[in-house]
């Protein structure tokens, strides 16, 4: 295990929004590999060689899929974030620029983020 906690940085939101939902829609196979991801993604987006597989679950609508953020990760954000005094919780930039782009690209930015955020 490694000390530093590192996440997924999307460079693109809008074209890993635009991936996410071509796999979300059937449009293009999802990858059944971390590596395959990685070469899907490698222009958009890079990938933290700490993550060592790849486990993609789609949810239907019958079913709540409740997602947990890795523990080690929400208990270092609770220290970094929890009190009335800590520095502000970072956003990625297109969330301050929503009122410059379309609500379709602004939409594809979210489900890029929905679909790496770990909440930390």
């Amino acid at each position: 295990m490694t000390d530093e906690l590192k996440k997924v940085e999307i460079h693109d939101y809008q074209a890993f929004g635009q991936l996410i939902t071509e796999y979300a829609t059937g449009a293009k196979p999802w990858p059944e590999t971390l590596e395959g991801l990685k070469q899907a993604t490698k222009d958009i987006a890079t990938i933290p060689d700490t993550y060592k597989a790849l486990q993609v679950i789609q949810a239907c609508e019958e079913v709540l899929l409740l997602r947990l953020p890795p523990r080690r990760m929400t208990e270092e954000s609770l220290a970094k974030y929890g009190d009335a005094s800590a520095k502000a919780y970072p956003l990625p930039d297109f969330y301050a620029r929503k009122d410059e782009m379309s609500e379709h690209d602004f939409y594809l930015s979210r489900v890029a983020d929905y679909t790496i955020a770990v909440c930390t």
